[in-house]
C-alpha cells in the first residue's frame, strides 16, 4: 500500500452536502466557517469572485470550468461582483424544501446574467486526516488545463450530471463519490507541489519518508524502532531520522505515538474495550496503554470514551 493510501485508509467522511446554485446578477452566497470541513465550488458556466476570510489575497476570479477548493473550512463569499450583497448559505439551507435533499437547489439574485455552480462539502470524522489538511493552502484554484486535474474535473462533471438529471440511485452515487472526490482533491494538490516541497504532503512525496509513513499507518501496532523504520526507508538511521523530522515536523517515534493514540481514540469512541485498544495499538498491557493514553489525552481512556460517545449526525 502506498503512503497516501495508507494515511487515508482510516479517514471517514461524517457528513456530506451537495448543492446546485443558479445566481442571477446581482447575486452572492456567504458560507460561514466550519471546522474539519472541505468545501469546493465548481463553476459550470458564468463567472464569479471568491473572497475568503483570513487570507492575504483579497479576491479570486473564477470562470466556467474552474474549481475552487477550500480545505480548511474558512468562511468565504462567492458572488458576481465584489460589492454585491450575499445571501447567507445557512439561511438558504433552512428554507430549502425537505424533498430537495440531499442535493439542495438554490436560486439567488435578480434578473441579470446567470452563473451556475455546484458546491460540495465534506465534514471529516477522523483526526488522522489533520496532518494532511494542516499543510494545504486555504484556497486551491484548479483550472481545466492544470496538470493532474482532468480526472478530478471529469468526476465533478459526472456528479454535475447526476445532480441535474436526478436519476434513480443518484443519492447513493453522490454518497460514494464523496470519498473519491476527497482523495482526488488531495492527489491533484500533491501533484502540483514542487519537488522540494515540505510539510506532511512533501513527506508523502519523499520516497524514504513515504515508505516509513506507509509502514506506520499500515501497522501502527508493530514494534517499530527508528532502526527498523530506517530499514523500510532504505537509508541510514541518522539520515532517516533527520529527514523525517524535517518534513513531518516531529521525530519518527513521536509521530508513531501520536498515530497510535489517535487510532486508540477512534477505537474507544467506537466502543472497543481497553484490551482491544491496547492490542491494536501495540501495547503489551492495558496498564502501559492507559498510562500512554493519559499522557497524550490528559484523561484516562475510560473517561475519554464517556465524553466522546458517537453523536447522531
Amino acid at each position: 500500500m502506498d503512503a497516501l493510501s495508507a494515511v487515508l485508509a482510516p479517514v471517514r467522511l461524517r457528513k456530506t452536502c451537495w448543492s446546485s446554485t443558479v445566481g442571477r446578477a446581482p447575486w452572492g452566497v456567504a458560507l460561514s466557517a466550519v471546522k474539519h470541513c472541505i468545501r469546493f465550488h465548481y463553476l459550470l458556466r458564468g463567472s464569479a469572485w471568491l473572497t475568503v476570510d483570513q487570507i492575504d489575497e483579497p479576491r479570486i476570479a473564477l470562470s466556467g470550468g474552474d474549481l475552487a477548493v477550500l480545505p480548511l473550512g474558512h468562511a468565504h463569499v462567492l458572488r458576481d461582483h465584489p460589492r454585491s450583497t450575499p445571501a447567507r448559505f445557512d439561511d438558504l439551507t433552512r428554507s430549502a424544501a425537505p424533498a430537495a435533499r440531499p442535493v439542495l437547489q438554490f436560486e439567488v439574485g435578480t434578473k441579470g446574467p446567470e452563473t451556475t455552480f455546484i458546491t460540495g462539502a465534506f465534514v471529516l470524522d477522523d483526526p488522522l486526516a489533520t496532518p494532511i489538511l494542516a499543510t494545504l493552502a486555504p484556497v486551491i484554484r484548479m483550472t481545466p488545463e492544470a496538470e493532474g486535474v482532468p480526472s478530478l474535473l471529469q468526476n465533478i462533471q459526472f456528479i454535475t450530471r447526476e445532480i441535474e438529471t436526478n436519476r434513480p440511485g443518484s443519492d447513493i452515487v453522490l454518497l460514494r463519490m464523496a470519498d473519491v472526490i476527497f482523495i482526488q482533491i488531495l492527489r491533484a494538490y500533491l501533484s502540483r507541489l514542487p519537488d522540494d516541497g515540505g510539510g506532511f504532503l512533501g513527506a508523502l512525496r519523499d520516497p524514504s519518508t513515504a515508505a516509513a509513513l506507509a509502514a506506520m499507518h499500515h501497522r501502527a501496532e508493530a514494534p517499530w524502532t527508528v532502526a527498523s523504520l530506517a530499514e523500510k526507508a532504505g537509508v541510514s538511521r541518522s539520515v532517516f531520522a533527520a529527514r523525517f523530522t524535517q518534513l513531518v515536523g516531529e521525530p519518527p517515534l513521536g509521530y508513531l505515538t501520536r498515530l497510535r493514540m489517535q487510532k486508540a481514540a477512534t477505537l474507544l469512541r467506537d466502543g472497543a474495550t481497553l484490551a482491544k485498544a491496547s492490542r491494536l495499538t501495540g501495547y503489551a498491557s492495558e496498564a502501559s496503554f492507559s498510562h500512554a493514553f493519559r499522557q497524550w489525552a490528559g484523561v484516562a481512556p475510560g473517561a475519554w470514551r464517556r465524553k466522546r460517545k458517537p453523536q447522531p449526525v
